[in-house]
């Protein structure tokens, strides 16, 4: 097995996280629901849903990067004031898996390194087609208003607002059809090209190790759309579409080179994200801006208290 080839296998794990973040968000939904319970009205109501969603990382750069969107699903829980028949106000927690994934057709860059015998030397790097997926646990705390149109079964509903999201443990992980590297050593002015132990040469078909990943909280505008029926006495059933455009940039740059040298094992290449990077050879960033933006479908159901 090549030692340059890594595949990680996070799906427990972030199972896991998901399972453990889902019962803080009913604890914190059941404790917001408490807090209500003294003054509970029919003017309030509590729902839960899920929704399936599409995210995309969608960036502003200068090397050809581009972005897709990936599919992700979560869970909603939320509590409302009706204002009167047709407005109210809409609150909640949210917690959902995203992914997301951009690619980069070519790239090459250089960075500072030290061999194993602790030399230094200028280590040189080209990928070809190189993709990035990331992953994270998505809290959502959203606010919002309501209109809907009267109706004893059937009424049509429009929201909008803002939401705060807040990433945990996110994680990005790269892989490439080709990483040609090779090290200049300035001591006798020649760059080597192999030998292969020593991380130089090229290597196909290549999966680098998963990494964290350094992203800002979003702040989103939303807007959903839908038609909600009557289930029972003070009971609906909602279904409707939405769309969140990120509101801020969320980029965090490291400075951190794409690809570096590892000392103590050269063929295991460090992969930084292409998030938090920038072009050793210029210092510029990969990428200007960052935002998060999402579209989706959502089935909750809401009840009074």
């Amino acid at each position: 097995m090549n030692n340059y080839k890594a595949n990680y296998k996070i799906g427990n794990r972030l199972k896991s996280q998901f399972l453990v973040s889902s019962l803080v968000t009913l604890a914190v939904a059941v404790s917001l629901l408490g807090m209500y319970s003294a003054s509970a009205q029919e003017n309030w109501k509590a729902s839960a849903g899920a929704q399936l969603s599409f995210m995309q990382l969608n960036s502003s750069d200068n090397i050809g990067s581009e972005s897709s969107f990936d599919s992700g699903a979560g869970i909603n829980l939320g509590i409302s004031y009706s204002l009167n028949e047709s407005w109210s106000i809409h609150s909640g927690v949210g917690l959902s898996y995203m992914q997301s994934s951009n690619s980069i057709s070519s790239y090459n860059d250089r960075s500072d390194a030290v061999d194993v015998e602790g030399e230094s030397f200028e280590f040189r790097y080209a990928l070809d087609r190189y993709s990035e997926n990331q992953q994270s646990m998505l809290l959502s705390i959203p606010v919002g208003v309501q209109y809907e149109s009267l109706g004893n079964q059937t009424r049509w509903y429009a929201k909008a607002g803002a939401s705060v999201n807040i990433f945990i443990s996110p994680t990005s992980q790269g892989s490439a059809n080709t990483l040609t590297t090779s090290g200049y050593f300035e001591r006798f002015n020649g760059e080597l090209t192999e030998p292969r132990f020593a991380g130089f040469g090229t290597f196909n078909n290549i999966e680098f190790g998963e990494n964290d990943l350094d992203i800002n909280n979003s702040f989103n505008a939303f807007f959903e759309i839908g038609i909600k029926e009557k289930f029972g006495v003070d009971q609906w059933v909602y279904f409707g579409v939405f769309a969140e455009y990120g509101l801020n940039d969320i980029l965090e740059n490291n400075g951190t080179s794409l690809i570096d040298y590892n000392t103590s094992a050269p063929m295991d290449f460090i992969n930084n994200s292409s998030l938090n990077a920038s072009l050793q050879s210029s210092g510029n960033a990969l990428m200007d801006k960052l935002n998060l933006n999402i579209i989706g479908f959502r089935i909750k159901y809401e009840f009074g208290l």
